[in-house]
Order: structure tokens, then sequence, then C-alpha cells
């Protein structure tokens, strides 16, 4: 990045504004980090909740091929 200095000041706002975009840049990669750190800790949080409500397991068992009910642990026995 070339400064062009234009006068006595020149050299020394081209130097503030420098400092200026480093520290939005921080501001903003700041701001980022936040927000996704954000975002994990409330998808961690919905997983607690939909676990300890048991909703996992019901979807684990729908999905399953067998649902255990009458004859459905003699047919996982067989198989």
């Amino acid at each position: 990045m070339a400064i062009v200095i234009r006068g006595r000041g020149g050299a020394v706002s081209a130097l503030r504004d420098m400092a200026r975009e480093r520290a939005a840049q921080g501001t903003l990669e700041y701001a980022v980090v936040t927000i996704a750190l954000l975002a994990m800790v409330c998808a961690l949080a919905l997983l607690w909740r939909a676990g300890a409500a048991g909703a996992l397991v019901g979807l684990a068992e729908d999905a399953a091929s067998h649902v255990l009910d009458g004859l459905g642990a003699l047919d996982v026995a067989l198989y």
C-alpha cells in the first residue's frame, strides 16, 4: 500500500486511516466469531432439550426397520 504524502499532515492522516481500517476489521471479525459461537451454543442447547424430552429416542425408534412391539423383538432375533 503506497502512502501519498501531501503536505505536513498527509502521512499522519494516512496512518490514522490505516489504523481505523484495522480496528474496523478486528471488530467485524470479533462480531462474526461471537455470532458463530452463539449459534453453536444455541444448537447444543436445543439438542440437549430434545434429548431430555425423549424426542431423539422417538425419532430413532421411528427410523428403525423394526419397531419393538409385539413380534418385533422376535423378528429382530430371528434376523
